[in-house]
Formats: C-alpha cells, structure tokens, sequence
C-alpha cells in the first residue's frame, strides 16, 4: 500500500503588484508581475519532494497553460501519472494583486470543472487520502468507494465557495481528520452548525494552524498548542500551509507521533517561508535535526 494521494491544485500564480489595491471605478498602475507555478499541490510538491516524501499528486490543468509546470514537475522527479491534461481549456489561474499588506485573489478553475478523479483512483492503495481543495461532489465519490485509507479533509479557502453543508458533512463522515487553518475552521462550525467536540465524535483529530500564533492539535476533548517557529529571514508567506503538510507528512510516514509531527511541519514551514517555494531545497535530514535539536527550544518560541 502506498502512503499518501494529495488532492489539490497545480495553479499558475499571477501576482500583480501594486501600490494600492483600486476602490470600485478606479485604476491603479502595476508596479510588477511575475507568474509563478504554485496551487496546494504545486506547493506541496515541490517541498514534500525535497523531503524525500513519496506521494501521488491527483490534479487537473490544461495543456495550453501547463505544459510548463508539468515539464518542471517532471525534472524535479515529481510523479504526474495522475495529473490530468485537458485540450482546449485554460488554467487553473489565480490572478493576485496585492499591495505589500493585503492582496484580493480572482480564481479561474478552468479543467477542475470537468475534472473526474473518480474514475481512474487508485482505490484502497493509500494510508492517507488528502481531500484539498477541488470538486466537492467527486470527491464524495472517493471518500465513499475507498474503505481502507485516512482520509484528511483539507478544502483550504474553497471551503467558502465550493462547500456547503451537506457537502461538508458527506466528507467529514469518512474522515480521520481535519486539516484548516483558523478562519476556515471557524467558517466550517458556523456552516454545519456543530461545536468542536461534535466534530471529534466523528473524526480522531482536528489540526487548526494560525499563522504566526502557531498550531493546534485537538483530539479527545483535550487540545494541545504548538508555537511557531520564528524567522526574520521572511521572503513571502504564501505556501507555509503547503510546506507545513509537507513536513507532517514527512514524519508521520517515519512514525512519528502526531505531536512531533506538527513540530515538523511548523519547522519545515518556516524555513519555506525564507524563499521561493519552488527553490526549497532541504531535506528531511536536516529538518529532523532541527527537531531533535530545537524541540526544547520551540515550546519557548525561539528562533532557529
């Protein structure tokens, strides 16, 4: 049996700078652009890969936008068996301005419309299926048909506009755990109108991260905090919830605990946060030793 399948996007990132973002009827002049191979799982990848994590990526892009991204993913190594490649389509694109402090972000899903990983998943190979972001309703699917993985239920921002209640809840009857960052987490209470413990009376574990505050592991009706890993050295924070899930998975795929295992993913996201992604370049080595070396030290928030 495999470890692990990642379900998410592969997105072209056009980020466009400005010097502020425009109030309704006006225009502003663009200060840069540069266009950048990210998404869930193009972020993802590209720091699981240098960690040493075997995985299968399950995505959909276009052959028109993509051929790119694919050749990159394909030189680092990175399995694209599954990555689906449609004709005549544009995308994933996700255009971002951004004025330094806060960015809008227009998201074209392009093939993910018509995109049916259903019909050609590897059913009951994986210990862990990460449902993220990408069609609700195929993914209800999988969860249904596979019997014999851990499904992690992650949909990221789409959690806003893919997911409604009955969606949410069909996903989360089949999970072993719960993967969102703070605002999604709080969005997903008020959408299935459940409290926390509710939702640990169906699945083991919920993991909340919150950004500079760290993260939080709740399971049992007991709930452990994680600090952050602090760093100067800050290139862009987009991607630190990607690189995180990277380095968790690393280590639980070592048998590590669950708790050792955040540690990890707060390590590994701190040190992707200082460059590119695309040019994280550690292996998990080195990132063990840092937990090895630093455990101590993270629980008093000092910087590595």
């Amino acid at each position: 049996m495999k470890f692990l399948a990642f379900f998410g996007h592969l997105n072209i990132d056009v980020r466009i700078s400005v010097p502020r973002l425009p109030k309704y009827g006006e225009s502003v002049n663009v200060k840069s652009l540069s266009e950048n191979f990210a998404g869930t799982a193009g972020n993802f990848a590209f720091v699981a890969k240098s960690l040493g994590l075997k995985f299968d990526l399950y995505s959909a892009v276009s052959k028109n936008t993509h051929s790119k991204f694919i050749k990159v993913l394909r030189e680092r190594n990175i399995n694209t068996d599954n990555i689906e490649m449609f004709d005549n389509e544009m995308g994933p694109i996700c255009y971002l301005p951004s004025d330094g402090n806060e960015q809008i972000a227009y998201m074209y899903q392009g093939p993910f419309y018509k995109w049916e990983p259903s019909k050609y998943f590897e059913y009951d190979n994986y210990r862990y299926i990460h449902i993220g972001t990408g069609p609700a309703e195929e993914y209800i699917k999988i969860v249904n048909k596979n019997t014999e993985s851990k499904v992690v239920f992650d949909p990221g921002q789409e959690i806003w506009y893919i997911y409604n209640s009955e969606k949410a809840t069909k996903i989360i009857d089949k999970s072993y755990m719960i993967m969102m960052n703070n605002n999604e987490f709080n969005h997903l209470l008020k959408m299935i109108n459940k409290t926390r413990d509710e939702l640990l009376e169906k699945v083991k574990y919920i993991i909340v991260t919150q950004g500079s505050n760290g993260t939080v592991l709740y399971s049992d009706n007991q709930e452990k905090h994680f600090p952050s890993i602090n760093t100067e050295e800050i290139y862009d924070t987009i991607g630190a919830g990607d690189s995180f899930r990277a380095g968790f998975y690393s280590s639980m795929v070592n048998n590590y605990s669950i708790e050792d295992s955040i540690i990890t993913g707060n390590i590994t996201a701190s040190y992707a946060i200082r460059n590119k992604i695309i040019d994280f370049n550690m292996s998990y080595d080195k990132i063990l030793n840092k937990l090895d070396e630093f455990k101590n030290e993270i629980y008093n928030k000092k910087s590595i």
